[in-house]
């Protein structure tokens, strides 16, 4: 329930930072070899409708030439993943539904992985950078089992709330007004986060899977909001379980409330 919490204050925290309607969709998906190596491909678009306002906002900051997501900055954002994380490519997307990238990295290492879980920053608007906090982001860890399968366990950060650090989830949980005033900056934001392991899997802790996919988080920001009691019964959920009862009828949300993910697989 913390951590879904969180997830929730980081989305407000970011409609905030680029004050922006329908601002963002960020995917992430990671493909997991045996060895530890694998590729990253991730999409971010940002809607035609928050781009007019982003545009002002780059305008207002100096006026730099306004890119949300540039070539060079899918570059860069390889150096803030980890050691062995290397830019492929990438193709821009410029549609009726967004501006954006679709964007492959390779890696050699997933334990000297290091992902963020919220999209950067759009270039040339003035906003802080995304963090590279260790405790901010997704970290991984394979290890060889005495059966020859590979485990990968998954720790999930503990993502700030708004304000500060240390406020308890009940002090920092968005208010009715809140929820009110924000939820047109976030309509239509999404983000989420998979993993794919290259070789059979043979289990794993999350209960979303597809195929070889599994899922450590995906939701739609419209579906926690559009419930105007859904935040505040998950806040006052005793137990995991009791959140996972209270999410399992919401339409787009997707999210493990434990603090570790575990993949096993061939």
């Amino acid at each position: 329930m913390v951590v879904l919490m969180r997830y929730v204050r980081i989305a407000l925290v970011l409609a905030v930072a680029v004050t922006c309607s329908a601002c963002f969709q960020f995917s992430t998906v990671v493909t997991l070899k045996a060895d530890g190596s694998g590729t990253i491909d991730q999409r971010l678009l940002f809607t035609q409708a928050a781009l007019a306002q982003l545009r002002q906002l780059a305008s207002l900051g100096g006026g730099q030439d306004f890119d949300p997501v540039s070539e060079q900055q899918a570059r860069e954002a390889a150096a803030t993943m980890g050691a062995g994380v290397t830019y492929v490519s990438s193709t821009a997307i410029n549609t009726s539904g967004g501006v954006g990238r679709d964007i492959k990295y390779t890696f050699t290492d997933i334990n000297q992985l290091s992902l963020g879980q919220t999209p950067p920053p759009p270039g040339g608007v003035p906003v802080a950078p995304q963090s590279t906090n260790s405790s901010d982001r997704v970290a991984f860890k394979l290890t060889r089992q005495a059966d020859g399968h590979a485990l990968l366990k998954i720790t999930v950060p503990h993502l700030p709330a708004i304000g500060g650090g240390n406020a308890s989830p009940s002090t920092n949980s968005p208010s009715a007004d809140q929820i009110a005033m924000l939820k047109p900056m976030l309509a239509g934001a999404r983000l989420s986060i998979a993993i794919e392991p290259a070789g059979r899997r043979v289990r794993t802790s999350s209960p979303y899977v597809t195929g070889q996919r599994v899922t450590l988080v995906d939701f739609n920001v419209d579906s926690l909001l559009n419930d105007g009691t859904l935040l505040q019964r998950l806040q006052a959920a005793r137990t995991p379980a009791e959140a996972r009862t209270i999410l399992k009828n919401v339409p787009g949300v997707k999210v493990n409330l434990g603090p570790e993910i575990t993949i096993e697989f061939e």
